[in-house]
This record gives structure tokens, sequence and C-alpha cells, in this order.
């Protein structure tokens, strides 16, 4: 039973991304929880400043042992949990309580940026095929702050194998790194291990590696008042990118507040998958954080929308612009934010 349900969670863990690349080192280690978490993304020693202590985690043993994957360091009890080594793979960690409950945590490096929500979106529609799928929580997901980071959690209900089982998972995004933490035990055990299972959880601490230097070139481009022209759908509307990294996309010309989505964006001037290196193309992520139709406030279909410009502008003065997931193409047009008038 132990090895079925440890192999189905890392299974399950990793198949809604594709992992481009690993997220750094892997390990424990039998410190006390008054150390410092130094380890930082790919097992180098986090810069000064930047190390920060995992003993806030909601647990009060001073013999807890550390653990660390990438960027993610985190505290355990191991008279609670066992490391589970032989299920574990570079970009995975695997432990187990007396219950055969399962705590694994993975990560990945992907493509495009990330945002937990669209995570847990692509997440459901696999266990969505499972027997008895339900959400346990009202809301769910919920945004939960640890001490070092924010993170998305959600817990579902579901049938496996025959067995009632719930699983309680915390998302966590920052540029291309993903991290993704479960708890999963049968119904009867679930309750049992909660707790523990939440201490770990709470004890996380995150170094990951930025993408500032990068955004802030691809800003350099993307900043200002774009009118995104006709594609098979027609006029788009206008965007505004902002320096504070948030935007407004407005469907009608005049500009209405009635009509648009806003909320905040990343960006990188190169991409190799989308396949363009720096001063080819700039890469841009649309975070939507409200919509508004008709003045009536409500929320766009995925919580991330991908985009690629191309920097070679055509004769009259268009970027191209595809949506990286639909392979639309729209025609962009920089505008004078001054006057509104076209920046030919």
């Amino acid at each position: 039973m132990r090895r079925r349900k440890l192999a189905a969670i890392v299974l399950v863990s990793g198949m809604a991304f594709t992992m481009l690349a690993g997220c750094g080192a892997s390990g424990t280690n039998a410190d006390s929880a008054g150390q410092t978490a130094e380890t930082g993304n790919d097992g180098q020693q986090a810069e000064e400043g930047t190390g920060q202590s995992a003993e806030s985690g909601n647990t009060q043993k001073e013999d807890l042992k550390q653990a660390g994957l990438g960027g993610l360091m985190m505290l355990y009890d191991d008279s609670v949990w066992t490391e589970q080594p032989e299920q574990e793979t570079e970009s995975s960690l695997a432990f187990t309580d007396q219950n055969d409950s399962v705590l694994g945590i993975s990560c990945s490096k992907e493509s495009t940026y990330q945002h937990p929500l669209d995570m847990i979106a692509m997440s459901e529609q696999i266990y969505a095929t499972y027997e008895g799928y339900e959400e346990v929580e009202a809301p769910s997901p919920v945004e939960t702050q640890t001490q070092d980071g924010e993170w998305y959690e959600w817990v579902i209900r579901y049938v496996e194998n025959g067995v009632p089982t719930i699983s309680m998972q915390r998302f966590y995004a920052k540029n291309y790194y993903v991290y993704q933490m479960t708890y999963v035990a049968q119904e009867e055990a679930y309750e049992s291990g909660k707790s523990e299972a939440a201490r770990v959880m709470n004890s996380v601490v995150m170094n990951v590696p930025g993408n500032e230097d990068a955004e802030e070139k691809a800003k350099e481009f993307l900043v200002g008042t774009w009118s995104v022209g006709a594609d098979s759908e027609g006029d788009k509307g206008y965007l505004v990118l902002k320096e504070d990294g948030t935007y407004e996309w407005y469907m009608e010309e005049t500009m209405n507040p009635d009509n648009m989505h806003t909320g905040s964006y990343g960006c990188d001037v190169e991409n190799a998958t989308l396949g363009f290196a720096e001063g080819e193309g700039v890469y841009l992520a649309l975070y939507p954080e409200a919509l508004y139709v008709n003045g009536e406030q409500g929320m766009t279909g995925s919580a991330k929308y991908d985009y690629a410009f191309s920097l070679e502008q055509e004769e009259d003065g268009a970027y191209p612009m595809m949506n990286v997931t639909t392979f639309e193409i729209y025609k962009t047009y920089r505008l004078d934010t001054a006057d509104g008038l076209m920046v030919q």
C-alpha cells in the first residue's frame, strides 16, 4: 500500500507540469531547528542576508531535521515522518507517517511564467477524472501566507482504487519556478496527520531566483499604451502596461473602465522554448485580478495569459504579438500616451 500511494502522489504531483530542468539539489540533515536555512537554489549558499531561520514554522521541538529541494527549505519531525528516498527524484521528496499517509514535495522550472491558480486548474483536470472528486473546503482554493511566501491551499476528496482519500495541496510560483506540497491520506486517517503535515508546510523558507534584470530590460520595450489590432475576432482594444508591474486592458476604443480587465504582469527578454533570444522578442505574462463587463466585476477565465512580441517591426509600424496558448497573432501599435497618437 505504501509503495503504491507514494508512486501515485509523486506521479500526480508531476503530471500537470512539464519539467524542463531540475530545480536544484535536494537533501536532508539532522541539524536543529535553530539552524539557519542557508542553502539556496541549486545547492548554492544564499547571499548574505537572504538566509532565514525556519524555526518559526509552528513547531517547538529543537531536534527537527531540515530537508531541501531547489529553493525550498523546510523542517520536519523524523519521529512522525519517515523519508522514502527510493521514491524520490532530483525534483521531489517523499515522506510517510505511521498511517502510510504521504507528504510529497515537488518542483520544476517551466517554459513560461506560472501562477498557483493556473497550476491548480491544470491539476484539477487530472483529479476531476477520479471517482467521487470534490473540493472539501469552500471557498477553495484559498491563499495562505507562510513565514516566507504566499501559497495557495487546495483540499480535495476523491476515491482511489475504492478507498476514500483526502489531499491537502499547496502551490507556489515565482517566474518560471513552481513548487507543490501535498499531504494525502485515506479519509479515516486524514485528520490524525493533518496538523503535522501543516506544521511542515508552515516551516517552509523559500529562496527562489528572481528575474529582475531581464524584466527591467523587457519593460523598456513594454511600458506604455498599446493598440491591440484586429485578429480573427476583431479589434482587441488598448493594453496599458505600467512601470510598477501592473496593467489595464480596455476592450473599447474609448478606454471605458466599465469594460476592461486589470492585474499584474511579468516579462522577459528571452525565452528559448518560445524560440527567441534577447533582441529578437519579448515575453509577457498577464495575471488578471479583476474583469469588468458593463461595470459588473467578475474574473477572467484563466489566472494567466502568455504573449510573445516580435521586435521585428512591420512596415505599418505594428509589432506582431502572439497568444502563446492559442497561437493567434495580433497587430499591436505603440501609442503616444500624451496625445493618443500612433507612434510609427
